[in-house]
C-alpha cells in the first residue's frame, strides 16, 4: 500500500533520511520567540514586504523552522544555509546536487508543515478549513474547467471540504513542478480528483489531516510506501 502515513510523533535529534525515505514536519507558528536572527536578508526583506502582521510572523517563523529542520538533517548551524531561488521563489540549497536534500514549506494560520527527501522533487500545501471563506470565487478564478465541473458536481453538504481538497493538491503539484500559479498546466486531472491517495501515471497526490481544522496534500512523483510523521515544538 502507498504512501501509508506514520502517527505524528516527536523526531528524534538527528533524523536518518535515506534515498527511500519521505518525511513530513508539522510545527505551530503560534510561539512567542523571536526568529529574525535565523533569516538572511532576502527572507527578512521578504517579511518586510508582507503587510498583515500576523502573516510577517508566520513567514518568519516557518522560514526559521525550515531552517532548525534542515540543520538537523545536515548537521550545519540553520543561520550558516544558504538558499537560491527558482523563478516561481521556490527555495533550493545552494550548491544542491541531483542526490541532495528536497524540501518543500508551506503554512497557514497556526500550522507550519515541510517535506523532507532526498533526489525527488516534492510539494506541499496546507489550508485551515475556513468556512467563511468564499471558495466559491476561489474556485472560479483558479479551477480549471475539469475541476470547476467536477467540484459542482458534489453534494452541496460536501463542496466546501471537497474545495479544500482540490485546492492543496494543486497547490502542492504545482509547488512539486517549481512553477507554482504561473505554471501553464493548471489542470491536475481526472484522476487526482476522487479518492485521498492518487497516481496518473507522473505523479502522485495524497491528502491528510494536520490538525483539526487543518487539511494538507503531498505531491511527489515516485512512490512511498512509508512516510514518517514529526511533531515538533510543540507548546
Amino acid at each position: 500500500m502507498a504512501f501509508v502515513l506514520t502517527p505524528w510523533q516527536p523526531p528524534p535529534s538527528r533524523p536518518e533520511l535515506s534515498d527511500h525515505s519521505l518525511h513530513l514536519w508539522r510545527f505551530p507558528l503560534t510561539c512567542h520567540e523571536s526568529f529574525e536572527q535565523f533569516l538572511d536578508e532576502h527572507e527578512l526583506q521578504t517579511a518586510k514586504r508582507l503587510l498583515v502582521p500576523a502573516k510577517a510572523r508566520a513567514f518568519i517563523t516557518a522560514r526559521a523552522r525550515l531552517r532548525q529542520i534542515l540543520g538537523l538533517y545536515l548537521d550545519l548551524d540553520p543561520q550558516s544555509l544558504h538558499f537560491n531561488y527558482g523563478a516561481s521563489g521556490k527555495p533550493v540549497l545552494a550548491g544542491a546536487s541531483s542526490d541532495d536534500l528536497s524540501f518543500n514549506l508551506a503554512h497557514s494560520v497556526e500550522w507550519g508543515l515541510c517535506a523532507v527527501t532526498r533526489g525527488v522533487a516534492v510539494g506541499v500545501d496546507i489550508e485551515k478549513l475556513d468556512r467563511q471563506l468564499d471558495y466559491a470565487k476561489l474556485a472560479a478564478g483558479f479551477f480549471s474547467v475539469c475541476e470547476k465541473n467536477w467540484l459542482q458536481a458534489s453534494s452541496n453538504h460536501r463542496r466546501r471540504r471537497h474545495f479544500f481538497r482540490i485546492w492543496t493538491r494543486k497547490e502542492a503539484w504545482l509547488k512539486g513542478k517549481g512553477g507554482g500559479f504561473s505554471d501553464p498546466d493548471q489542470d491536475i486531472g481526472l484522476a487526482h480528483l476522487q479518492g485521498c491517495c492518487t497516481h496518473d501515471g507522473t505523479w502522485w497526490l495524497r491528502n491528510f489531516s494536520v490538525s483539526r481544522h487543518y487539511i494538507a496534500a503531498l505531491a511527489v512523483p515516485q512512490e512511498f510506501s512509508l512516510v514518517q510523521r514529526w511533531d515538533a515544538w510543540r507548546n
